[in-house]
């Protein structure tokens, strides 16, 4: 198989996955759905990380066939690295382990901070959960499998640190959004994986390496496009971003996982 079907279905697949998960954030966010999943106000602080958990699961759960397609698939339809189906799931399921702690605990030090001191307050959180995303990056890409597991320079992640702190701070705004409860804190991260997702549109066009960075952040806020691109799909061990990464679907899989293949 040529290198260009495999580029252009990778390609396919994320604009797929991509568009559907836009237009569903959307309809949850102008319909205000969180508020019906989540009614509730106040509660132990584990009630409140639970519904972050239960959000969490239900977004692994649904980009789980668009992962097995395009990390497994995919590959071994077109002859490229193809590990075991356990091995490559074991890798995915690690990763998105990582991930879960990250953005959930990333979401509940939002709400706690926001409860007391308003949207100051989780925009705080947000920028401070966002710098620990970055100090740990190289821990969190080893853990992800990784080949690059450097620390990114400032120039790489300061657009999309600013870039999401502004989209969360223009959210917080919004009459249905906030930080005082679940459903509006979700209303406003579902409001900003949109603005994200506009980011890395934005970004990726001159500085690829930006790009990704932004999305890697995002997960400070819940971003859900953080692994729905055509790079990232089904390829945890590039989640945390990559100085020098090219972004493409080419980009010869690098799991350490993945050295268990088959032919």
């Amino acid at each position: 198989m040529d290198s260009r079907s495999y580029e252009d279905s990778r390609r396919l697949g994320a604009w797929l996955w991509a568009s559907l998960l836009a237009a569903g954030i959307a309809m949850a966010f102008v319909y205000q759905l969180p508020a019906a999943w989540f009614p509730f106000l106040g509660g132990p602080w584990w009630l409140e990380w639970l519904a972050f958990a239960v959000f969490y699961m239900t977004y692994a759960t649904a980009s789980l066939p668009f992962d097995i397609w395009a990390g497994y698939w995919l590959p071994c339809r077109h002859q490229r690295e193809c590990p075991l189906l356990p091995v490559f799931l074991g890798a995915l399921f690690r990763s998105e382990a990582i991930q879960f702690v990250a953005m959930t605990l990333s979401a509940l030090a939002m709400l706690v901070a926001g409860q007391r001191w308003g949207a100051a307050g989780a925009l705080a959180a947000l920028a401070v959960a966002q710098g620990l995303l970055i100090a740990l990056r190289p821990h969190v890409a080893r853990l992800l499998g990784a080949a690059d597991a450097r620390p990114l320079p400032a120039r790489i992640w300061m657009p999309g640190f600013i870039w999401n702190l502004t989209g969360m701070a223009w959210m917080l705004l919004r009459p249905w959004c906030g930080a005082a409860s679940v459903y509006q804190l979700m209303e406003a991260m579902l409001g900003g994986s949109l603005w994200s997702l506009a980011g890395y549109a934005v970004l990726r066009v001159r500085w690829r390496d930006a790009a990704l960075a932004l999305l890697y952040q995002s997960w400070a806020s819940f971003g859900l496009f953080s692994r729905a691109t055509a790079g990232l799909m089904g390829r945890p061990e590039l989640w945390a971003g990559a100085v020098g990464a090219a972004d493409q679907p080419a980009e010869k899989n690098s799991r350490a996982a993945s050295q268990i293949s088959s032919t």
